[in-house]
């Protein structure tokens, strides 16, 4: 069947991390700075940790499963 759900997981940490990045950038104070430069960091791991299909070309995952990243991504930016 597929990865048929991992564009609305990707799709939810990534828009989580720039509503993040919004916010951060909107309140002009040192820890939004520091915010940005953390959230930037997640974006760029999340964009080498998965293609649109899930299929994480740096950990060579065969499970159907997340990889490690994305298990955590999801854990702090879409979990309550």
């Amino acid at each position: 069947m597929g990865r048929q759900w991992f564009p609305y997981v990707r799709a939810g940490v990534l828009e989580r991390i720039e509503r993040m990045v919004a916010r951060a950038a909107g309140d002009g104070a040192l820890p939004a700075a520091e915010a940005l430069v953390v959230l930037g960091a997640w974006q760029a791991l999340l964009e080498r940790h998965g293609g649109p299909d899930g299929r994480c070309a740096l950990c060579r995952r065969t499970s159907r499963r997340l990889c490690t990243v994305w298990q955590v991504a999801v854990a702090y930016f879409v979990r309550p």
